[in-house]
């Protein structure tokens, strides 16, 4: 992949937002997580390859070879962080200051050493920011905040009239 062109945000994917890209459960997540994966900027870590390849083999039972074929595809489209002995030890101030588990907390100091302004994820604290310097988002929360606000204004024109 290409250095990101001026102005471009640099963000990382975790593992479950490149999961949601690949399945046919959820076709409004799958899109939203495969324009994420493909966009200019998007970052991975080699953990995060590796957590892809273990769901995707033994949770969804994919054969080895298309994975194989998928995490190649992954690995061309977004630049790729290597897992450090920095990174790792980065990882448990991150666990000992924010209180992530340990593999949480190593994507977390994945992204902060990548560079990115933006973690999006499914299973952090979405709108946390960690060190002044990352932000972590779920891409599919306005979604579900709208659908939530729709709920809301209903309930209110039915009590309003009542």
């Amino acid at each position: 992949m290409s250095a990101p062109k001026p102005g471009a945000s640099v963000f990382f994917l975790d593992t479950n937002i490149l999961v949601y890209s690949l399945s046919a459960q959820d076709a409004a997540k799958r899109e939203i997580a495969r324009t994420l994966a493909e966009a200019e900027g998007a970052k991975v870590s080699t953990q995060v390859l590796s957590e892809l390849a273990n769901v995707l083999t033994r949770r969804f039972g994919i054969p080895v070879r298309e994975v194989r074929e998928r995490i190649l595809n992954i690995a061309g489209a977004c630049e790729v962080v290597q897992v450090t002995p920095a990174i790792v030890l980065d990882a448990l101030r991150v666990m000992e200051r924010f209180g992530y588990g340990f593999f949480d907390s190593q994507i977390i100091a994945s992204a902060l050493a990548s560079g990115a302004s933006v973690l999006y994820t499914e299973d952090l604290h979405a709108d946390q920011i960690i060190d002044g310097t990352l932000a972590i988002r779920s891409p599919f929360r306005l979604r579900a905040e709208q659908g939530r606000a729709r709920y809301r204004a209903k309930k209110r024109v039915a009590r309003a009239r009542a």
